[in-house]
């Protein structure tokens, strides 16, 4: 058996325990994660899979292995796993009532979201918690959030989430499909959802830390989008040119260069403050214009963008929560495709895929990034859980 065949887990004492299976066929690597994640007493699961898996073998076999254990999950671009970066995998990790308490709900049809509505459900949810929660609230509490990456809902409905969330940290992920951009699906309730998000409220005895950014920086040259269309996150102009023909010419690419490779290679961002957040490309469109990820708008100004040390600034951030929570037990990461092909594409893939293995991440490649309200590209975001308190229940 070569090592891709093997199961893949460590656990790390009773509060976490991570794992997964890069076997192809669903039953079997959903068997494989079950072996991984099994402890006494879970709180949850959650899981990040690859597309190509048969969705209703998956769902079957999972729900019939976790049984009445909340298991949420999304399909990805990619997954991030104790093995690294392995492609057509699922990976997962299992957190312990012992440790944990979790409360879930699942906000369905997207297309008529309702802002007062995902604000009464986690109000509720914090509500549930408050009588079971294991330390205080304010203080040992997070939200994951999961949503199907086509939705084009994001800005939306992390909007409502942070404000009704008032000060409790929410990170999360918009879900993949290897760039096929038709057929990305959340978990919840022991089946798979389009056009829909899930929300997980985490109350912890463990001390975590979350952290959101990137590599970037300002490379000089700036380009204004003179025409939009916001509801459906297309550029047709910048500088008052054709999108796509005024972004080859600033980043020196000709048009049939332009592919996802070249996106990622080739970023932008804006200006808010005294930050820059990415704003990644999706797929240049017949007429021109450009299809982007996340948030576009006329007036808005994109700033060309440069690597800074994708790898470095990585460990650099993680050495900086060691020093504050202690090595961690896992790290929850939500991290962006166009930061997995900009690895591949200069050549740095295997030291970051290292660097995670190093830092125990477990988590997915996404089409769009959550911090808080913000819905941001070619970003890692992610919750590192350190070792659990002395005040555990």
């Amino acid at each position: 058996m070569n090592t891709a065949e093997k199961p893949y887990f460590n656990k790390l004492g009773p509060a976490v325990s991570y794992g997964g299976s890069a076997k192809k066929n669903a039953v079997d690597a959903a068997t494989e994660l079950h072996q991984c994640l099994a402890m006494a007493r879970p709180a949850c699961v959650i899981f990040f899979c690859c597309v190509d898996y048969d969705r209703a073998q998956l769902s079957d076999t999972l729900a019939e292995l976790f049984g009445d254990v909340p298991v949420l999950g999304c399909t990805t671009a990619g997954e991030i796993s104790p093995l690294g970066l392995p492609p057509g995998s699922i990976t997962g990790f299992c957190l312990s009532a012992e440790h944990f308490v979790v409360e879930t709900a699942l906000l369905q049809n997207l297309a008529t979201f309702s802002e007062r509505g995902a604000y009464d459900t986690v109000k509720e949810m914090m509500q549930r918690m408050e009588n079971r929660a294991l330390a205080p609230m304010a203080y040992n509490s997070f939200a994951l959030s999961l949503l199907d990456g086509m939705s084009i809902r994001e800005e939306l409905v992390l909007s409502a989430l942070n404000e009704a969330l008032t000060g409790i940290p929410l990170v999360g992920g918009s879900a993949g499909d290897n760039l096929h951009f038709r057929d990305t699906h959340v978990y919840y309730d022991k089946q798979f959802f389009s056009n829909a998000a899930v929300i997980i409220l985490i109350n912890t005895t463990c001390p975590f830390s979350v952290l959101s950014g990137h590599h970037l920086v300002a490379d000089g040259e700036k380009m204004v989008v003179t025409k939009a269309d916001p509801a459906k996150r297309i550029a047709h102009e910048l500088n008052a040119e054709p999108a796509a023909l005024e972004y080859c010419r600033v980043m020196g690419i000709s048009l049939d260069e332009l592919n996802s490779v070249s996106y990622a290679l080739h970023p932008l961002s804006v200006q808010v403050g005294e930050n820059s957040f990415a704003r990644s490309i999706q797929q240049v469109n017949d007429d021109l214009s450009l299809t982007f990820f996340c948030a576009i708008d006329t007036g808005i100004v994109l700033t060309k963008m440069r690597d800074g040390g994708l790898v470095a600034e990585f460990e650099d951030r993680m050495e900086d929560v060691v020093a504050e929570i202690g090595e961690p037990q896992l790290v929850i990461g939500y991290d962006c495709i166009h930061r997995r092909m900009e690895a591949e594409g200069k050549g740095v893939y295997e030291e970051l895929s290292a660097l995670y293995q190093r830092y125990k991440v477990v988590g997915f490649n996404t089409y769009g990034e959550h911090c808080d309200a913000m819905h941001v590209n070619h970003t890692f975001t992610g919750v590192v859980i350190g070792e659990a308190d002395a005040f555990t229940a």
